[in-house]
């Protein structure tokens, strides 16, 4: 037979085949005892798909679901880390800016850290600094209200003090009558001078009594004090300890009991005292630092080494600086903007050499009015100051929070003074209680969400290791 032929013959039987597939009913037909069923054409055009091997193996399947699951984790992390009003504002947007601080943060259980929170009279009473210390505390441990001065002339609701006599004392801030002829104001800005005899302190717990406020409970007492002339000697909780003339800082330490929230000191000698912290052997410390009518200019006229010397001894690993709101009312101008912003950076910048372990924070001023056109509205220089209060935060290398934007923005001030209950005074100016607790819980859970998101991105770069390690064993 000719080869053309056996072609024409081939096709010809599977067009038949073909037409049998079309023609054939799907159910099949009876014969007899015998049922008949014949493909369709649909089934027979498409056996050779079913049959082929799967492009992807179970193992590159799961990986790319993986791959997938990651690419909308981030974007979430993303959506919120780069758009969203009350998120932490890095310099050049790099999110990984603050890795070193959380990873310690990771290592609080082993080894105890600080955070100092500095700034004005918003933060009297230990508002805002107390629910940051709250969330932290409750996340990586730690216990007490962490520094304190020796005087405390504004009472906390967190805890009360007392003492007696009542020393002296000099601040780097405030009125100039209460300046001091030498630098050495510690770490708080403020020192109190021992003077012979002997003086009697107290400290005690305020406000609730809900065993979970860990700030209620502390494990140990430090004294910080140095430039002492004669020898200062603490008693406490049965102990006693002394610090031997310096010129220098020295820290005079008890151990007490887990059970501790409640505690009396004596000291006696002649030199200064920086302050007294309560605190843990672990976890997390955050020490409220407020400087009523303080702009924030001050730090490089405190002495260096005593600020260095702190911040490294004692592990501080995030210092926030909140301030801006008591020059709102005399800045109008582009230039003593200007003049005010280059201070700040000059401050930061002094802290941060003075600190180079330490991640910085400058939370700019809220929104505040004044009368205008007899309405309250939002100070008109108010947005230009803080652009050049981030611009000058972001230029020494330290991460903005937008308090203004976090309350709304412009004449925002007006609706938290309105709200019911109210979050903000009559003044315009000073959150209530209430309203510094809002402000603290946004800030708390940005500074958490970009915590998350480390460990996020840790988590990948670990998950990421381990695909390449699985495919270079493979090859």
């Amino acid at each position: 037979m000719k080869a053309y032929k056996i072609v024409i013959f081939i096709f010809s039987v599977i067009a038949a085949l073909a037409v049998l597939c079309v023609i054939f009913p799907k159910d099949g037909i009876q014969v007899g005892p015998w049922h008949w069923e014949f493909p369709t054409l649909t089934e027979v055009l498409e056996s050779d798909k079913e049959d082929k091997a799967p492009e992807e193996s179970p193992e590159e399947l799961l990986a790319r679901r993986l791959r997938e699951t990651r690419v909308k984790e981030e974007s979430g992390y993303l959506q919120f880390l780069k758009n969203d009003p009350s998120r932490i504002q890095f310099p050049a947007d790099n999110l990984k800016a603050w890795d070193e601080f959380f990873a310690a943060l990771d290592n609080a259980g082993e080894k105890h850290l600080r955070i100092l929170h500095y700034g004005d009279s918003q933060l009297e009473g230990d508002r805002m600094t107390s629910t940051l210390r709250r969330y932290l505390q409750q996340k990586f441990g730690g216990t007490g209200v962490g520094l304190l001065p020796l005087h405390q002339t504004v009472g906390a609701f967190t805890i009360g003090q007392s003492i007696s006599p009542v020393p002296p004392r000099h601040l780097a801030y405030g009125p100039a009558e209460l300046r001091s002829t030498s630098n050495r104001y510690g770490v708080m800005a403020q020192v109190a001078h021992l003077t012979g005899g002997t003086a009697h302190a107290s400290f005690f717990p305020r406000g609730g009594k809900d065993s979970l406020d860990s700030h209620r409970y502390f494990t140990r007492l430090t004294v910080v004090a140095g430039n002492n002339s004669s020898t200062i000697t603490a008693h406490c909780a049965g102990q006693s300890r002394s610090l031997a003339p310096t010129q220098g800082t020295g820290r005079l330490r008890f151990t007490l009991p887990d059970s501790t929230t409640k505690v009396a000191l004596s000291l006696s000698g002649s030199g200064d005292v920086y302050g007294v912290m309560l605190d843990s052997e672990t976890g997390v410390a955050v020490d409220n630092i407020p400087m009523r009518g303080c702009s924030g200019t001050m730090f490089t006229n405190i002495n260096a080494a005593q600020l260095a010397d702190f911040y490294k001894n004692e592990n501080v690993r995030l210092i926030i600086l909140q301030y801006g709101g008591n020059s709102v009312p005399y800045l109008k101008g582009d230039k003593s903007i200007e003049t005010y912003a280059n201070q700040i950076a000059r401050q930061i910048k002094h802290i941060r050499q003075q600190a180079p372990q330490a991640a910085v924070l400058f939370i700019g001023p809220s929104d505040m009015s004044t009368r205008i056109k007899g309405k309250m509205q939002t100070y008109p220089a108010l947005p230009n100051i803080i652009a050049a209060l981030k611009k000058a935060a972001h230029s020494e290398g330290a991460a903005y929070w937008d308090m203004y934007e976090v309350m709304g923005g412009h004449n925002s001030m007006a609706q938290w003074v309105k709200a019911q209950p109210q979050l903000a005074g009559n003044d315009h100016i000073h959150f209530t209680r209430l309203g510094a607790e809002r402000v603290g819980e946004l800030l708390s859970r940005s500074l958490l969400n970009t915590y998350e998101y480390y460990k996020w991105r840790m988590a990948d770069n670990t998950a990421t290791a381990a695909d390449s390690t699985q495919t270079v064993n493979a090859q």
